[in-house]
């Protein structure tokens, strides 16, 4: 507990913090509350699973345990998280939930999600409301018919910051920031803070600290990270496969399109997998039943784009199946630290072709971890030398890609175009690259 009061935090709130599993400060932590604390906008730039959520809170439970001490009127939101999804904005609010009544602070945040009710929110609001979480879109919103009002915030948080300064949600986020005041302080965090968001974010922030965790900090020492060859027409029949021989105690699986995840949901419950989908396509009530399902351990799968499980937090995830790697490498950081969260230990697969083996093996080095090639055959997972591996992936693209030139010709032959679900490449027959 004395390791976190050196940070500067008060002892109610050290030891809330040491009662939720935290022996001492995460390094993300450490740097980041005394900086917070004194008033130092921060770009906080961390693996998932370093601590960052609680970085941000407990400065913001100091000031509100401070002005309820001075009994200081609260004349509007002391603190404002904006979250890219409904599901991230919805685990943050439990977040802090959990750290207020570990440091006995009363405190019920406002949790303001698009295709909610209006008028409910808008009760909430008219409460004095200390903390305001939400989807950005529905903050904007409200902020902008004034029923949020932004004119007292001392804090604004930007969680999954790379995520809300995206080109479709950057006008959102600068409407958002305009109307907060200078003297705010800035947190923007996230796993990966490229230098994109941090130079369209620079017109609000004063004098930034950046604050780093090692960049292998979870990804190269909790996290696995293995490797299979698989036809992209062969994905779906994979994970039944693997299913036979793991039997993963809970798994995300990923994949890229989202507008494919209903697709990808009915072949697998065909395949009898305890599986339901998450997507920013599917309706907020069925997308918090199944993560409800998935966390209680109902449901050993849950399908997801990358969107959908953005910032989520769920204990106990054994291991992340991505059915195609990613084209954004961070992308691929964002989906591996949904595992290996709190010390524990986890698994992160790709099942690639010849072209994405090659965009994985350049990932491993810029971020320094060490993909395992793996084998299932037989229901059984094998891991072959890697030369064995590499020549076993050798001679299956080459059936793969004869395999493809000969129903182009044959199609070209008849008139017909050749088609087929769960395949990418390029017309000339070249390596193939993922759409």
């Amino acid at each position: 507990m004395d390791s976190f009061t050196k940070l500067g935090l008060p002892e109610a709130l050290a030891a809330g913090l040491v009662s939720l599993g935290f022996a001492g400060p995460t390094p993300v932590q450490e740097a980041a509350i005394p900086a917070i604390l004194a008033g130092r906008d921060i770009l906080m730039e961390s693996e998932t699973g370093t601590g960052k959520t609680f970085a941000y809170l407990a400065p913001v439970l100091v000031e509100l345990a401070r002005m309820k001490a001075a009994s200081e009127p609260l004349r509007g939101p002391l603190a404002l998280v904006a979250a890219p999804t409904q599901e991230l904005a919805v685990q943050i609010g439990r977040e802090a939930g959990r750290l207020a009544a570990a440091a006995g602070i009363d405190l019920d945040p406002a949790i303001l999600l698009g295709g909610s009710s209006l008028s409910r929110q808008e009760a909430q609001l008219r409460k004095a409301v200390p903390l305001v979480i939400g989807t950005l879109g529905r903050l904007a919103d409200l902020a902008g018919v004034r029923v949020l009002k932004t004119g007292h915030l001392r804090f604004i948080i930007l969680d999954e910051a790379d995520r809300l300064f995206s080109n479709e949600n950057e006008e959102l986020c600068a409407k958002l920031l305009n109307g907060v005041p200078h003297t705010a302080l800035r947190v923007l965090a996230s796993a990966t803070l490229p230098e994109r968001t941090k130079r369209l974010a620079a017109p609000w922030l004063r004098d930034p600290l950046l604050v780093q965790g090692s960049p292998t900090e979870v990804l190269s020492k909790d996290i696995e990270h293995w490797c299979f060859y698989c036809d992209s027409r062969k994905r779906l029949d994979f994970v039944r496969r693997f299913e036979i021989a793991v039997k993963p105690a809970r798994c995300l699986v990923f994949m890229s399109n989202a507008a494919r995840i209903d697709e990808a949901l009915a072949a697998l419950e065909a395949f009898g997998l305890p599986v339901e989908a998450i997507s920013a396509r599917r309706e907020k009530e069925g997308r918090r039943v199944a993560l409800d399902r998935f966390a209680r351990g109902e449901l050993r799968y849950l399908l997801t784009s990358d969107l959908g499980a953005r910032g989520l937090d769920i204990a106990g995830i054994t291991h992340i199946l991505s059915l195609d790697l990613p084209e954004e490498p961070t992308v691929y950081i964002h989906r591996a630290g949904r595992s290996g969260r709190a010390g524990a230990k986890g698994v992160s697969i790709i099942l690639a072709d010849g072209y994405e083996l090659k965009r994985a093996a350049r990932l491993a080095v810029k971020e320094g971890f060490v993909w395992r090639t793996k084998v299932l055959r037989d229901a059984t997972v094998f891991e072959p030398p890697p030369e064995e591996f590499f020549a076993l992936a050798d001679e299956a693209e080459d059936r793969r890609l004869k395999a493809r030139s000969e129903k182009r010709a044959k199609a070209a032959g008849s008139g017909r175009p050749a088609s087929g679900r769960w395949t990418s490449g390029r017309p000339d027959g070249a390596a193939p690259k993922r759409q």
